[in-house]
């Protein structure tokens, strides 16, 4: 999954001055962010206390981020957004693609995506906005990794391209559920969905809906 275009009015310096930016710098601050709001919270937050964390400037911190918003939306989204596997697009059925894509996209693959959860919530009551821009991503994520199963499978002859062209035309609810699913499921279900778990939402949810066929 590629990262979206950043919402506007989220924007972050653009570097031009300064020393040349360093990724294992911008790593390291990230880890800072996701580190001090885990352990005292958003509110107590600082770019003061994340560079002194980070062992970089204050200035280094700002180069890179405008404000305090940008920087936890950053640092969120690093465990919110995994790096899709290359063999996840190899899949040889809609089933097999379906939940080797939403474990990947989903984050259940990763460790983070508990602390995820823990900086989220540590974040959503003071600064809601940040809540907001996080969902969207998540949910325009899930929706466009489920169209990119729908489409592979038209390609090997799975569905036919008139159903793809229903199932995503707007309006439609069978992929919705599904996402619906996915961004409450600590809530609807107690709990993170691991691989068994997505697989179980695969064949008694999205293959009905879509018309594909469940293994049991």
């Amino acid at each position: 999954m590629t990262r979206s275009t950043r919402p506007a009015g989220r924007q972050r310096p653009g570097g031009a001055f300064g020393p040349a930016r360093d990724e294992t710098r911008n790593a390291r601050i990230i880890e800072a962010v996701l580190d001090l709001i885990v352990e005292s919270g958003y509110a107590d937050l600082t770019m003061g206390a994340v560079a002194a964390r980070a062992g970089v400037a204050k200035a280094t911190v700002y180069r890179r981020w405008a404000s305090r918003e940008d920087l936890v939306a950053d640092a969120l989204e690093s465990l919110l957004l995994p790096a899709v596997r290359a063999e996840v697009t190899a899949a040889g059925t809609l089933r097999e693609d379906f939940v080797a894509t939403l474990a990947d996209s989903s984050g259940c693959l990763q460790p983070g995506w508990r602390r995820f959860s823990a900086v989220l919530a540590a974040a959503t009551a003071s600064h809601p906005q940040i809540t907001d821009i996080l969902r969207e991503r998540f949910i325009a994520g899930q929706r466009e990794g489920i169209a990119s199963c729908l489409r592979r499978a038209q390609e090997r002859g799975e569905l036919s391209a008139e159903r793809v062209e229903l199932l995503l035309a707007p309006g439609r609810l069978e992929i919705a559920a599904v996402v619906g699913v996915l961004v409450l499921q600590e809530d609807l279900l107690g709990a993170v969905l691991d691989v068994e778990g997505i697989a179980r939402l695969v064949d008694q949810v999205l293959l009905p809906l879509v018309g594909g066929t469940p293994t049991s």
